[in-house]
């Protein structure tokens, strides 16, 4: 019955790379254009802020072009992105340690987040093995 997908097996981790690096690269262009706010909101300095920037464009470019360049690029580009995922979880959501959507968070909580985490820690221990 499925067979017919079986054709385009192969390139199934495109779907992955590219909602991983898209999330990445856009919000954190988005925290880079106001990179003072951002660090605000985390409570830290802005030279942490920066780097915490860095790491999510970075790493959302690597793991999406990790594919065509080097398995070691891909493995880098999701290393580079759990402790990004990792601090914000508990930076900003540990009031709401729960899965449900709160006052605060009306659109998301916790749960994308650890989708997030779950995929990059998948794409990390895959590399570009498809």
């Amino acid at each position: 019955m499925f067979k017919i997908l079986d054709e385009y097996k192969p390139y199934g981790h495109w779907l992955l790379r590219v909602a991983l690096a898209s999330v990445f690269v856009i919000h954190g262009i988005g925290n880079f254009m106001n990179l003072a706010g951002f660090a605000m909101a985390l409570h830290v300095s802005s030279f942490v802020a920066l780097m915490l920037v860095l790491a999510e464009i970075g790493g959302g470019i690597l793991v999406l072009s990790g594919s065509l360049l080097d398995d070691m690029m891909t493995r880098l580009g999701a290393l580079l992105l759990i402790p990004v995922l990792l601090m914000i979880m508990f930076m900003t959501q540990t009031a709401d340690m729960n899965f449900t959507l709160s006052k605060v968070h009306v659109v998301s909580g916790m749960e994308s987040l650890v989708v997030l985490f779950l995929v990059s820690v998948y794409v990390l221990l895959k590399g570009n093995k498809t």
